[in-house]
């Protein structure tokens, strides 16, 4: 595990709200979720969290620190993740607290103020700092888009049940994530 020194700057972002991104770099924008966002990703973390047993962790915003070869960061805040304990320690030391290397699993939300341009920046950080799978869902639309590290990216709906290859036995509930949440206009 990487312990560079994450710079004092980088790390004052979480001292107060709002609590905001870094994507190569730069500062990115406050964006404010709709409620639907945060009960998706709590629907989604329970799932995760239900699946990940003893092997890992998730969390629900909870910030990565990645430093690129040519001394830019980013610091990442994926609305919902999943790290493997074999990636990033379950202690509460530095390494387990502040990881440096991406989650295993990064689910992004959609919000309305959203960039496609930036949104798919963040996938490749993701999975350049060793993500195996960034998923990004559309709430209202209910598509989702599965970004693999083989560089390959599926589009599905966000219904029904279904496993997340390659992790096989992790099986998503659509239809449970989005019970009683109207995304109807």
């Amino acid at each position: 595990m990487v312990e560079t020194e994450i710079p004092r700057w980088l790390a004052a972002l979480d001292e107060r709200k709002p609590y905001i991104e870094v994507l190569d770099g730069e500062k990115l924008p406050d964006m404010s979720p709709y409620k639907v966002h945060g009960r998706l990703a709590a629907r989604i973390a329970a799932q995760l969290d239900e699946w990940a047993g003893d092997r890992g962790g998730v969390g629900v915003e909870v910030r990565y620190y990645l430093l690129r070869p040519d001394g830019r960061w980013s610091s990442l805040l994926p609305d919902v993740d999943y790290s493997s304990f074999a990636r990033v320690p379950n202690s509460m030391d530095d390494a387990g607290q502040r990881p440096r290397v991406a989650p295993d699993i990064a689910f992004e939300i959609l919000s309305p103020s959203d960039r496609p341009g930036r949104t798919q920046r963040k996938v490749e950080v993701y999975l350049e700092f060793g993500a195996s799978l960034v998923v990004v869902l559309h709430p209202i639309k209910r598509r989702i888009w599965i970004h693999r590290s083989d560089g390959t990216v599926e589009e599905r709906e966000a219904r029904g049940t279904w496993p997340l290859d390659p992790y096989d036995d992790l099986i998503l509930d659509w239809e449970r994530i989005y019970h009683r949440v109207s995304v109807d206009r």
